[in-house]
């Protein structure tokens, strides 16, 4: 093989490295009555609401298409609004064509006249896996789902769903005002009950609460049944399904153990080359963040004018509050601005602050600074150039604090300023 063989197959090779290695051709239906007639495709959990990642899908006479080109199978989204969220539909993006069929959605007085249901029908062969799973999910437990469904249905359209108690409450907090601020504590006392009646089921009538004993013992079927298929029919579509579980589950370790268990019984070692098995690694590294552990300190985000810095040298061997915040994200702001007198305080003693902002619109940034007037710089992650949230398991929320002692012990996640001062005051040797 001569040295020009060998440099035209080098090119080659560079040239089939830069092309995706995915080409998916996705098409679909849209009934008539569906009067949104513009759809958003998105890979799953990598766009936020205005970013540039959505692709904008318009209809044509009751059809639409578009070609996705990805580096690897990943999970795709259509959804109806990237503002507003609404319905949406979940499928894989592989060598083949992927079918979506959009009708109207029945959801009684509460349809909106934009409201739509998305479906997909068809896919390449790992979707196909997941389509005939939940095809034989709905041939052995369907028609008892929708036969209780219809009860419910009846005891809503007879208004028979709720007790009368909690209906005196429902009465009760017609007569506040919302935006009156005399109103707020009594209605928060009022939504306090509510949920507490809900949590134990008393907000229901007993004929309610039968078919929901009936619905949860029916859900317990289906989620046994579908565990043993899963594990007996290994597919890709379980591992990025069960991601996306875990994005919405935002930072709560107690909501997301559940989806954690069962990748490492199922897919731990399955799909050992896909990116997923990483991204989950780092939602799991990031929800131990919890009082007592460690906190890790290498990675990176930037100061305002672009410099990568590393985020643990800032703050190594000092008591420090990891404020991550955004211009965006008015309980942010309000918390950071809580910690102000608490910073003032004790800054002189030790205490430090390291702010870091996700953010898309940097004047946005540099607005909110100025108006804050937070006494400490700030980093920026923008666009998540540095997987910052991702890494705190925060990827799909909003903001987050931590206290962290000087030897890098997290001593609390609490975002209340109150609450944080007298571990401050100990973690600082202050009588």
């Amino acid at each position: 093989m001569n040295k020009k063989t060998i440099i035209t197959i080098l090119l080659a090779l560079v040239a089939m490295a830069g092309q995706a290695q995915v080409k998916c051709h996705v098409v679909g239906t849209v009934a008539d009555g569906v009067e949104r007639q513009t759809f958003y495709v998105a890979q799953q959990g990598t766009a936020d609401n205005d970013d540039a990642r959505w692709t904008e899908v318009n209809v044509k006479d009751g059809r639409f298409s578009l070609d996705i080109a990805a580096d690897t199978t990943e999970m795709y989204e259509m959804i109806e609004d990237r503002w507003q969220g609404g319905h949406f539909a979940l499928f894989l993006v592989e060598n083949d064509t992927v079918r979506i069929t959009i009708t109207p959605e029945d959801d009684g007085e509460y349809q909106s006249s934009d409201d739509a249901r998305l479906e997909v029908t068809a896919g390449g062969p790992e979707q196909e896996k997941w389509l005939t799973m939940q095809r034989m999910s709905k041939a052995l437990f369907g028609q008892e789902a929708e036969a209780i469904e219809r009860k419910l249905d009846s005891l809503y359209e007879d208004d028979h769903v709720y007790s009368e108690a909690y209906r005196r409450l429902m009465e009760e907090r017609e007569k506040y005002d919302r935006a009156n601020p005399d109103h707020v504590h009594v209605l928060e006392t009022i939504y306090a009950r509510m949920d507490s009646m809900k949590h134990d089921k008393s907000a229901y009538s007993p004929e309610t609460r039968k078919l929901m004993l009936a619905d949860d013992s029916l859900h317990a079927q289906v989620d046994a049944w579908t565990k043993a298929y899963k594990a007996d029919h290994p597919m890709l579509y379980g591992l990025l399904y069960l991601e996306a579980r875990m994005l919405y589950a935002y930072d709560d370790i107690n909501e997301v153990r559940p989806y954690l268990d069962e990748y490492h019984q199922l897919y731990e070692h399955l799909f050992p080359e896909h990116p997923a098995h990483h991204r989950i690694a780092l939602k799991e590294r990031g929800l131990r963040l919890q009082p007592g552990q460690t906190y890790f300190d290498d990675y990176e985000a930037a100061t305002a004018d672009g410099e990568t810095v590393n985020v643990g040298s800032l703050y190594r061997g000092r008591v420090a509050i990891i404020n991550m915040w955004g211009s965006w994200c008015g309980p942010c702001r309000a918390h950071a601005k809580a910690l102000i007198p608490i910073y003032e305080k004790y800054c002189d003693a030790g205490l430090t602050v390291v702010a870091i902002a996700r953010e898309w619109n940097m004047d946005s940034f540099r607005r909110a600074m100025e108006r804050d007037q937070y006494p400490w710089p700030s980093l920026v992650d923008y666009q998540d150039r540095y997987g910052v949230w991702e890494k705190h398991a925060n990827k799909n929320g909003s903001g987050k604090i931590l206290l962290i002692d000087r030897d890098g012990t997290i001593l609390s996640t609490s975002n209340d300023a109150e609450e944080l001062e007298p571990i401050i005051k100990k973690a600082l040797n202050i009588e």
